[in-house]
């Protein structure tokens, strides 16, 4: 095995020559940390593992729960829009309704007054033609007198 370009026993060596400078006190420290750094990497792994597995699943949950939320939302509004368009449409059939109703009014009323004017102006005419015809003798005895007394003079 080679790390840094050394074989194996060029590192044991290497490592024999520093641990006898550093001294035996040293060297069961060294080693207890070591331990407890290879422990917390291992076990950190494994917390990571589960915490992530845990992480996982939460999203997943909470991934179906916006789905379902989503979902209930979608089928709200289309509840909403139904009901709108069933509330738009009685609008309309009653507007239609009443413009027709309207309409029959307006036309029952354009009739009643065309025949309201029909009769007054057949009364104005016979009025006229009444008058006009009185005028009109009166006129003649008018002249057919002054004829007579011209006549008489």
């Amino acid at each position: 095995m080679k790390l840094l370009g050394l074989n194996s026993p060029e590192i044991f060596i290497i490592l024999v020559i520093s641990l006898s400078i550093l001294g035996p006190k040293r060297i069961e420290k060294g080693f207890l940390l070591f331990k407890k750094l290879l422990k917390f990497l291992l076990s950190k792994n494994e917390d990571q593992s589960l915490a992530n597995s845990k992480v996982k699943l939460e999203e997943a949950e909470e991934s179906e729960v916006k789905e379902e939320i989503v979902e209930a939302e979608v089928k709200a509004e289309k509840a909403e829009e139904s009901e709108v368009k069933e509330i738009v449409e009685a609008e309309v059939k009653a507007e239609k309704a009443e413009e027709s109703e309207v309409k029959e009014e307006i036309v029952g009323a354009e009739v009643k007054s065309e025949k309201a004017e029909e009769s007054e102006v057949k009364e104005d005419k016979i009025n006229l033609e009444v008058k006009s015809i009185k005028p009109k003798k009166r006129t003649v005895k008018d002249e057919i007198i002054d004829v007579e007394v011209d006549s008489d003079n």
